[in-house]
């Protein structure tokens, strides 16, 4: 798994009078399929738990995690830069900004301790019991899940009047795809 995160995009939501551009919506859509994707595997994966997949694909992931929390490898992280995404006084846009940050927060908390985990499985002497690695499989996925949502409805909620129709039906279209379940096979 590669996961090739777009930048970083910033979705400004302060400047009232301009359209927010589509590809800045793309882009952000995008990444958040691919850490959907993640996500379906994770999921998966603590399905078959106490069975764990092939060490190579253990590593695939835990360097798909590590690029949630480790700045060291990307140059711009994942995720927007919400400083930049709200008008302070907008007391409606602040609360919802302040809890996409913490679930940004939470998930690479998440991401970083599930590393560990992973990469301590391999070796029997560290591997802990699969239902704490079934416990901390979910808690990253939900928690990633309900993270790619809250920040996908703040933006509509913040800029409803300021996207394109075909905008915002990315948006909508991918908070039903994530809604739906659909869950990706291990391959």
């Amino acid at each position: 798994m590669n996961l090739q995160w777009s930048g970083g995009t910033v979705v400004s939501l302060t400047n009232r009078s301009d359209e927010i551009a589509e590809g800045d919506i793309l882009r952000l859509v995008k990444d958040h399929r691919q850490l959907g994707e993640l996500c379906d595997l994770l999921e998966c994966c603590a399905d078959e738990l106490p069975a764990l997949p092939p060490a190579p694909v253990v590593e695939k992931i835990c360097d798909a995690l590590k690029g949630l929390y480790d700045p060291g490898e990307l140059t711009v992280p994942p995720y927007p830069d919400v400083a930049q995404l709200y008008d302070a006084a907008d007391p409606l846009a602040a609360v919802l900004i302040e809890q996409v940050h913490a679930r940004h927060i939470a998930d690479a908390t998440h991401a970083e301790d599930l590393v560990d985990a992973l990469r301590g499985s391999l070796d029997m002497a560290e591997r802990i019991s699969p239902n704490t690695l079934g416990y901390m499989l979910r808690c990253f996925f939900d928690g990633c899940r309900q993270a790619m949502d809250c920040e996908e409805l703040a933006i509509l909620a913040l800029a409803r009047h300021r996207l394109t129709a075909a905008t915002r039906s990315v948006l909508i279209d991918s908070l039903r795809l994530r809604a739906s379940g659909r869950r990706f096979a291990l391959s």
